[in-house]
């Protein structure tokens, strides 16, 4: 009798532990050179707010953000940080993803068309029969580039050659051996070209392209409506992670070198490399926020929403006619939970935070 006891209890305490163990989740960023653009996300996890939610996340660097999303689609993450418009092409009947957007990071866009300030270009369709850098070919950098031709009435396909040059010293390289033309990158790339002296210049495009939201928490339908708490409580640690990152950059960027080393600059003075990481990661803090949220971390805005689905299809990214169901698309069930925390708590923790404890 004493053993069937034993026995009972033993059972008893393995399936508590199991029952308590935490829900592992790998998030599938949009870039191999993960940088301090992505402060929040890396914070969330360094501080230990993922933890305090019961999940295990696992960071997992992709090729591109239309890499990250066929992947996240294919089951091989449960969480992908996804541009949106990547994300409507992905959905279209023709492909047929099921993935759900379910927290909004960006409310503005983050690419840009450039060419080095001594570049005789002035205009896009100056770039006809131009070489384009961009970071990978499974950049949604790749996908923005073309849209912007399209515009511009230059088929990428026959007019145009776009070629990988990658980031930081790489793509400088290629822009001062003049490789490229032009690069299509993102805000803190940019300031990373200055930085490297390799100063750009912004091409003309439509307005819209830097009003429109920009990468999403998505995940795959399925899992997000399985598990709507485990979501939540992502969701929540990523609000934590903005507040603490807008309270304390510095922290932000030292967490990211200790996460990401590589995200480090080789060979230049510390002091230098953080002012410049600083200044990347204030320019994409700057996107998390819109004031039409009235201080709602992660809500959709369907009038923001309504606009990128009409930017798609007026940049060819789907047809003009193509019918598209945005309460299918992204989700706020989750935002009002998720925004559940003592903000101001998590500030004192930003404010009292050691650096000597990242060393």
């Amino acid at each position: 009798m004493m053993k069937v006891v034993f026995g009972l209890m033993a059972a008893l305490m393995a399936w508590s532990a199991h029952a308590q163990a935490p829900t592992k989740m790998r998030v599938l960023f949009p870039i191999v050179a993960v940088d301090e653009v992505f402060g929040p996300v890396i914070v969330a996890k360094q501080m230990g707010y993922f933890k305090d939610e019961g999940l295990d996340v696992s960071f997992v660097p992709m090729n591109g953000a239309n890499v990250a999303l066929i992947q996240l689609a294919a089951g091989n993450g449960e969480v992908g940080l996804i541009t949106p418009s990547a994300a409507v092409v992905g959905v279209q009947p023709a492909i047929g993803m099921r993935v759900t957007l379910f927290y909004n990071l960006y409310y503005q866009g983050i690419w840009s068309i450039d060419v080095p300030v001594d570049s005789p270009i002035k205009s896009v369709s100056e770039l006809k029969g131009k070489k384009i850098g961009v970071i990978a070919m499974g950049s949604a950098g790749v996908m923005y580039g073309k849209a912007y031709l399209a515009k511009a009435g230059i088929d990428s396909a026959k007019d145009a050659t776009f070629i990988p040059i990658g980031v930081g010293a790489q793509g400088a390289t290629a822009l001062r051996g003049k490789a490229v033309d032009a690069v299509v990158y993102f805000d803190g790339m940019v300031i990373k070209m200055q930085n490297a002296g390799v100063p750009l210049r912004n091409l003309p495009v439509d307005q819209r392209t830097s009003e429109i939201p920009d990468v999403a928490l998505t995940a795959p339908t399925d899992l997000l409506e399985k598990n709507p708490a485990q979501y939540i409580g992502f969701a929540r640690a990523i609000a934590k992670g903005y507040e603490f990152d807008n309270a304390n950059p510095e922290a932000a960027v030292r967490m990211t070198w200790k996460e990401f080393p590589a995200s480090k600059p080789a060979n230049v003075p510390e002091d230098q490399a953080l002012k410049v990481a600083i200044a990347v990661n204030k320019t994409r803090i700057a996107k998390w926020v819109s004031p039409k949220t009235q201080g709602k971390h992660g809500l959709f805005l369907e009038d923001d929403y309504k606009e990128l689905i009409q930017f798609t299809k007026d940049f060819g990214m789907i047809p003009q006619d193509a019918a598209f169901d945005l309460s299918k698309f992204y989700t706020n069930k989750l935002i009002d939970e998720a925004n559940k925390f003592d903000r101001d708590a998590v500030k004192r923790q930003a404010a009292s935070f050691d650096m000597s404890t990242l060393k």
